[in-house]
């Protein structure tokens, strides 16, 4: 690991992000049970991703304090949300709408950990270690979250949905009481105050991606992408249904947990020679090939869960790289603001396309989806690989990525 300091952060966000994964799915179940209404379950998901819409408004306060102690708060929060779930659930509570109204809270303060952590990492390592670190933080927050998705059902089954909720309110004590004993060194003194509105403040991270090209493209293209595995998110179900059951589901969400771990770790390891615009190339040249063979052989189900282990590998090698890059090209004191931005351009089309699929999914061949995930994947490939890296190399922006040291 990195340095002490860095290893508390990454330990943390594992542990962290192990229960939170559970409790949601746990609290979409649970809801399921006793609404018996998959307009409820919408609802939930809703709720559990609007936050991510909201982050932009939090970017201001982000870069004026101490990540460190805003990190602590928003984990804590969430530790106090947990626990007011579980008095409801022992008080016998059945109104939907307040669980849903607790889960939104809890995954507004999850949503907002997120880009405290990545304005946190560039004053923790130095500048030529951003990207090994992504390495491991994308391990823990993301890696921990796809397998503790593919594992929940038995969990749940196992520990009951109580049983969750108390085992996710220890990792948030947890996590706190890791992130508390991160020791690193902030500016003591507060940003010239601004005669700006408030309003005008939290903007400023949208005006730093559209102007700078690096940015823009990069929040083009995962909001692309996003929509589809907006869509992707309801498809893998329907997957499953197709191939025999919720078996194959369980096995095709273990697939994609494996392949990004694989991506983040051993595909990234062994590229580590290759400059981060050329091996962020090849994941996303690699997803897209791998994406259209799933067209190919979707009539054989370990054919195509084969095949969509490797699109997922290479999706792996593409997320190692997405921060890194946005941290090398942004001012540390502009950072909390440039990332709110970014999240919430790249989360507002996830829903978008889960409901726009979810509508669709009785009028589309399935293979059709998968065939359009792959042409859009292939465009934005285009777009963003080769006109954007070839084209505009020798810009400002792109010069601090390749300083970058993989």
């Amino acid at each position: 690991m990195i340095n002490p300091n860095f290893s508390k952060l990454v330990f943390g966000r594992a542990i962290g992000n192990a229960g939170d994964s559970i409790y949601m799915i746990a609290m979409n179940w649970f809801i399921l049970k006793l609404t018996d209404s998959a307009l409820w379950i919408g609802i939930m998901n809703a709720a559990i991703v609007l936050p991510g819409i909201l982050l932009f408004l939090f970017g201001s306060t982000i870069d004026k304090h101490s990540k460190r102690r805003l990190l602590v708060a928003v984990e804590f929060s969430q530790l106090v949300v947990v626990v007011l779930l579980i008095v409801a659930l022992l008080a016998h509570v059945k109104l939907a709408g307040v669980y849903v109204i607790l889960v939104f809270i809890a995954a507004l303060f999850g949503s907002l950990a997120y880009p405290i952590q990545d304005a946190l990492v560039p004053l923790i390592v130095k500048k030529d270690e951003l990207v090994q670190a992504q390495e491991y933080m994308s391990i823990a927050y993301k890696g921990t979250d796809y397998v503790f998705n593919a594992l929940s059902g038995f969990l749940i089954g196992l520990l009951s949905v109580l049983g969750i909720l108390i085992a996710d309110a220890v990792t948030f004590v947890v996590t706190v009481l890791t992130f508390n004993r991160i020791k690193v060194h902030e500016p003591h003194h507060q940003p010239a105050e601004t005669s700006e509105p408030y309003f005008q403040q939290v903007l400023v991270g949208f005006k730093i991606i559209s102007k700078n090209r690096l940015l823009g493209l990069l929040t083009f293209s995962s909001a692309v992408l996003n929509f589809f595995f907006g869509g992707l998110n309801t498809y893998v179900v329907l997957f499953g249904r197709h191939f025999g059951g919720s078996i194959y589901y369980g096995i095709l969400e273990s697939m994609s947990a494996v392949g990004t771990l694989v991506g983040m770790t051993l595909l990234y390891r062994s590229l580590k020679r290759l400059s981060v615009r050329v091996a962020y190339l090849i994941g996303n040249l690699g997803c897209t090939i791998f994406m259209f063979l799933t067209v190919v052989t979707f009539n054989q189900f370990w054919a195509f869960a084969v095949v969509y282990l490797g699109s997922f590998i290479f999706l792996g090698l593409t997320q190692v790289y997405e921060t890194p890059m946005i941290q090398a090209s942004v001012a540390a004191d502009q950072l909390g603001k440039v990332m709110t931005s970014f999240y919430t351009l790249v989360s507002i089309t996830l829903p978008l396309g889960s409901i726009a699929f979810a509508y669709l999914a009785d009028r589309f061949d399935l293979r059709l989806f998968l065939f359009l995930f792959g042409v859009f994947d292939a465009v934005v490939f285009l777009l963003f690989d080769a006109v954007v890296f070839l084209l505009f190399a020798l810009s400002r922006s792109f010069r601090r990525v390749d300083d970058l040291q993989l």
